[in-house]
């Protein structure tokens, strides 16, 4: 069984959290679950390190628990919406030796996802959306350029018409391939809102 590190469970466990004051304790939350993972990664009986990667609400959570809980490692969930969190989190665990891998949630349908983000009982401000999604894009090519030898799993979430939440890997013929995709994927956080704007 997989070691699962989630911020939005830390949450629950924080004093006086409620799911709808969720953003004001995520700091706090995100910054526990740093200090876990760093723990985690240096247990000799785990040398698989899984990072999640992918905007809020883009089925990174879901994907887990159906796809990665019973992985002999250690799994963050996080969005990795930053270059530099990466950075930090990726030269910790390759300087353990261990193997590391990515698994990048990207929803088909970023309106979809947006509407999902609105619904859920965890209250973000939209910001965090935008942010979260435009982010975790430009992290990823990041990493594909700087860190070639990391593994990455490509993965579209959709809904099936009975809406449940699919996933289906983008396999690629070679590493151009798979960047020359990587790079249509970025978008700034004024992309995203066009883009979702133009869908209401």
């Amino acid at each position: 069984m997989a070691i699962i590190i989630s911020a939005d469970e830390i949450k629950k466990e924080l004093p006086n959290y409620r799911p709808d004051l969720a953003e004001s304790y995520h700091h706090e939350s995100a910054r526990k679950a740093d200090q876990q993972f760093y723990e985690a990664i240096k247990d000799d009986s785990y040398q698989s390190i899984i990072l999640l990667c992918g905007g809020s609400a883009s089925g990174k959570t879901e994907f887990l628990v159906t796809h990665l809980k019973n992985e002999k490692g250690v799994v963050l969930d996080t969005t990795l919406a930053t270059v530099e969190g990466a950075r930090i989190k990726i030269t910790k665990v390759l300087k353990l030796k261990k193997q590391i891998k990515i698994c990048s949630i990207i929803p088909d349908d970023l309106k979809r996802a947006f509407i999902a983000f609105l619904n859920r009982d965890r209250k973000f401000s939209d910001i965090h959306f935008y942010k979260t999604h435009s982010g975790s894009r430009n992290t990823l090519l990041w990493i594909a350029n700087n860190f070639p030898q990391i593994t990455m799993h490509i993965i579209e979430s959709s809904y099936t018409n009975k809406q449940e939440l699919k996933f289906a890997e983008i396999k690629f013929e070679n590493r151009k391939q798979l960047l020359e995709y990587l790079h249509s994927l970025l978008m700034t956080e004024n992309d995203i809102i066009s883009s979702i704007q133009s869908q209401f």
